[in-house]
């Protein structure tokens, strides 16, 4: 396991560490628009604001999941720590602790401890890009993108921890739920139905950290559970009813999200999951309900919070449901860029039924629905970025069947038969079928003996491993790419000397401070922490966004229009002499701070000016 978890450090750290002038308080210079908006919010934190409001001017209602940059902020306040140190440091802790618990998995569904080494692959697997789109990823249209793992976990954000935090739990569940190989009475055992308990709990929390992987994880749980459910105490008529309740959902989902919003369109999209994860309350109602509840306690803040703001007609959150288009994930290309996880599910399918074993097939089928169904919103009337939710599912796909596939591979290759279905959390009254305690869940297996030639196996075989082989070319061209692009550093001359005006102000933070072309809000908002002019149109919205989106408009083309300023609630105006712009010329007020530096190519001075009104 630590082994595993060195390879993440070596393939997921190490291309960024190694590149020139890298420093753990350098912010990753990658695709950086929403990360420092995310940033912004640990910021505030540090700086004391625990308020819920847009990040930047620290004003209006911020509906966006937080607290995973919350935590962020009072980590960096409480051990007077770099914020963006502990952005990477805290981010990273995440992703080896999840190498780590694929590694767990791995040892024990397979028995073999050597094989844990390899709980960092699934992080290195890619689309095929780099032989179809000749790059590392697959550009779609407008900002939509298909990588692999690495291209989402690398940002360290919110959606990064919980992916990191979803995998964990469901590895968790999987871990104590399913039959493994080999194992003997004196195999440790453990508090089965608390742990798959916790792990829904931990999913529900997902909901206040980022929307996506919280709601991708739910799809991928409920999915599997009912699969399991229908698979070994239903019968044809269930599965009836839950293939309409789906069709119902897909054919109606246009209708269903102009009625009750495209947010909750999506949790309808649950529907056909419904009647499986029913047919476990019987054998396991204290474990489902406790899981349920749970769950939605977890969830419930963020969750009441959005519907509020939805019942309230808030313009960000109405702004927000309808932005979405042309997000989508085109067909061919959606296909053939899942082809590894889509290889890994076939193969565990194939086995699970050649083999009976109810786990394998109920990992495979769940999958296989949750994830077309949730990348497919766009399709069926849902449209809340579905390209988001086909990179959340295909991390997720790729990180669970991993290890189950090595279990499959090993069981097959042993001539194994397997014999009992899914090993499930103690039952309040025990099930039609035995599942055992998972100390004799392999027992009764009798050599399987090939009774047709083998090619299509063979064949089937060969295609995954060159499959797999093709899509590690993706993960070389991000590494080289993350190398080349670096960091951002906050410690050059116009940052020191923005820091050092900023604490000269004479009421330092108490006023919205509006900067210049040339002094990038970015850079204002984390060096000083101060209420900054400026937002992320698609995170929070300030008070009267329309006067700021006015504002900011006319800074982009280079002039202040200093009534807009004064009516957005402007009171400072930061100023960098160097730049082209020649603020210092359309501004009126009084000069409040002011430091000199050396821009590169002479004498520089950042000056904050008090506007007059």
């Amino acid at each position: 396991m630590v082994a595993s978890a060195v390879g993440y450090w070596c393939f997921h750290v190490l291309p960024l560490a190694t590149s020139r002038d890298f420093g753990w308080t350098n912010f990753r210079n990658y695709f950086d628009h929403d990360q420092y908006s995310y940033l912004a919010i640990a910021v505030n934190v540090s700086n004391g604001n625990l308020n819920n409001v847009e990040p930047f001017t620290e004003t209006g209602t911020s509906h966006y999941p937080r607290l995973y940059y919350v935590a962020l902020g009072l980590i960096a306040r409480v051990l007077n720590a770099d914020i963006i140190a502990t952005w990477q440091v805290v981010g990273i802790v995440f992703q080896l602790a999840m190498a780590l618990t694929i590694s767990w998995l791995l040892i024990r569904l397979t028995n073999r401890a050597l094989l844990g080494i390899f709980g960092f692959v699934p992080s290195l697997v890619g689309v095929l890009a780099a032989p179809i789109s000749g790059s590392w990823f697959h550009p779609l249209d407008n900002h939509g993108v298909l990588w692999g793992p690495f291209g989402t976990m690398f940002t360290l954000n919110g959606e990064a921890a919980g992916m990191a935090i979803a995998i964990m739990a469901a590895c968790l569940i999987i871990g104590v739920t399913f039959p493994r190989r080999g194992v003997g009475r004196s195999e440790r055992q453990y508090p089965k139905a608390a742990i798959v308990v916790g792990a829904c709990v931990a999913v529900g929390m997902l909901a206040n950290v980022q929307t996506y992987s919280f709601l991708t994880a739910v799809y991928f749980l409920a999915y599997t559970a009912a699969a399991f459910g229908l698979t070994t105490f239903g019968n044809r008529k269930h599965a009836l009813i839950s293939g309409a309740l789906l069709v119902a959902v897909l054919l109606g989902g246009t209708s269903i999200s102009g009625a009750v919003g495209p947010l909750a369109a999506l949790v309808t999209g649950l529907a056909g999951a419904v009647p499986g994860v029913f047919l476990l309350l019987k054998p396991y109602p204290g474990v489902v309900w406790t899981s349920a509840v749970g769950m939605s306690v977890a969830a419930a803040p963020t969750i009441l919070a959005t519907l509020s703001g939805i019942a309230q007609h808030d313009d960000f959150l109405e702004y927000r449901a309808l932005s979405s288009e042309n997000l989508g994930v085109p067909f061919p290309l959606g296909i053939v860029g899942a082809a590894v996880p889509a290889l890994f599910l076939g193969a565990i399918f194939w086995a699970g039924i050649k083999h009976k074993n109810k786990a394998w097939q109920s990992l495979s089928i769940g999958i296989a629905v949750a994830w077309p169904v949730i990348a497919t919103n766009d399709l069926w009337g849902a449209n809340q970025e579905p390209y988001r939710f086909w990179l959340d599912s295909f991390i997720l796909a790729t990180a669970l069947s991993f290890p189950v596939l090595a279990q499959v591979l090993l069981s097959v290759a042993n001539g194994a038969r397997s014999q009992p279905p899914a090993e499930a959390p103690v039952p309040a009254r025990q099930p039609e079928v035995s599942i055992g305690d998972g100390s004799d869940t392999m027992k009764g297996c009798q050599p399987y003996h090939m009774t047709r030639p083998r090619l299509l196996e063979k064949m089937g075989g060969h295609l995954l491993w060159a499959v797999l082989a093709c899509s590690l070319l993706d993960y070389v061209g991000f590494a080289i790419f993350v190398h080349n692009q670096g960091t951002a550093t906050f410690d050059d001359a116009q940052a020191l000397a923005i820091s050092k005006t900023v604490e000269s102000m004479p009421d330092s933070g108490a006023g919205l401070v509006l900067s210049d072309p040339c002094i990038d809000p970015f850079r204002l908002k984390t060096l000083s922490g101060v209420p900054t002019a400026y937002y992320n149109l698609g995170l929070a919205w300030p008070t009267n966004e329309p006067t700021f989106r006015a504002l900011l408009e006319e800074r982009d083309s280079g002039s202040l229009d200093q009534r807009l300023a004064e009516r957005a609630g402007v009171d400072y105006v930061m100023i960098d002499s160097g730049c082209e712009a020649n603020w210092q010329d359309q501004v009126s007020g009084s000069k409040v701070a002011e430091s000199v530096y050396d821009n590169g190519v002479g004498t520089a001075a950042i000056t904050v000016w008090k506007i007059d009104r």
